[in-house]
């Protein structure tokens, strides 16, 4: 039996700050499938651009992949 090699690519959650507008990444990473099911979730995090806390719908996150994006594609959840 051969294992498979493909792996599926992982998805980094980045959210924008409320309070300075710049995009944070949150620490939560996992399958494209996974985020879209769990989209209608919270995310709560220190945010590291103020250093508050916030909480954030899952579906607000734009996608961060370990690859380099398209520069046109969208980068929504939802």
């Amino acid at each position: 039996m051969s294992k498979s090699t493909n792996k599926t690519a992982m998805e980094h959650l980045i959210f924008t700050c409320p309070t300075t507008g710049r995009e944070v990444a949150s620490g939560v990473e996992s399958e494209i499938g996974t985020l879209l099911r769990i989209r209608e979730q919270h995310v709560r995090a220190r945010c590291a651009a103020c250093g508050g806390w916030h909480e954030w719908r899952v579906r607000d996150a734009f996608l961060d992949k370990t690859s380099t994006p398209t520069p046109s594609a969208d980068r929504h959840i939802a």
